[in-house]
């Protein structure tokens, strides 16, 4: 059983004007709000339910470059860099430790996939690297299996769940953002074509720029899935 995720206080007030709400209170809704609170910009993060409750609370935490698409390793590069920070960044502990992350080889086919997404990772710079039968076992004390190679990530690590996302939700909070919990966007308005504004069940707020970071659930609401939007994974 995960343990509990700690609760961010909602905000009191609903602002009438912010320059974006960001719709999910999950890791990557906090993480835009956090982001844009501390280059001064006005936002307010809409969260259903409450902060890290759904999915960013129930994974391993891997924060990882490795057995990524090549073309996700930029970006995963460049997140790792901020993880290493956060808990700084934040004066908060997110539970981030650099740790590594091994993709043991059991099959030829494993060891030729492993090998090719290693070539990928220079392209990047990534200091991922294929290791044998002697590195394997001083990674994995005990290990009678007789792999045939594995792919190690020394600068990958994980965050703890339940603590990283109301952590840096707060921190969002502490840099001016609104933090706005129970609080389920049910659409967004238009002005000429632009972004105008969202409806909240507590009310209305207008904006110049809405972030989707609901995942699956912003599909949900009514007023919401009529309008088609590209997925970034």
């Amino acid at each position: 059983m995960s343990p509990p995720v700690q609760k961010v206080i909602s905000s009191q007030q609903l602002p009438k004007k912010v320059d974006v709400v960001v719709i999910g209170g999950g890791i990557a809704g906090v993480s835009t709000a956090f982001f844009l609170a501390r280059k001064g910009v006005s936002v307010a993060l809409c969260e259903k339910g409450e902060i890290g409750a759904e999915q960013s609370s129930r994974n391993w935490g891997w924060c990882r470059t490795l057995s990524r698409d090549p073309r996700e390793l930029p970006l995963a590069i460049e997140s790792l860099r901020l993880w290493r920070r956060m808990n700084e960044m934040t004066g908060r502990e997110t539970g981030f430790r650099q740790c590594g992350i091994l993709s043991l080889c059991a099959t030829e086919a494993e060891l030729a996939d492993a090998r090719r997404a290693d070539d990928e990772g220079r392209l990047y710079q990534s200091d991922a690297k294929m290791i044998g039968a002697d590195e394997i076992r001083s990674l994995v004390p005990g290990t009678v299996k007789p792999w045939l190679g594995a792919h190690f990530a020394p600068s990958d690590g994980r965050a703890e769940p339940a603590l990283a996302a109301p952590a840096i939700a707060e921190s969002a909070r502490d840099a001016g953002a609104y933090i706005l919990t129970g609080c389920a966007v049910r659409g967004v308005e238009t002005t000429a074509g632009a972004v105008s504004g969202v409806v909240t069940e507590k009310g209305a707020i207008a904006c110049q720029s809405v972030v989707l970071a609901g995942g699956v659930c912003w599909r949900a609401s009514p007023g919401m899935a009529r309008r088609p939007s590209p997925s970034a994974r």
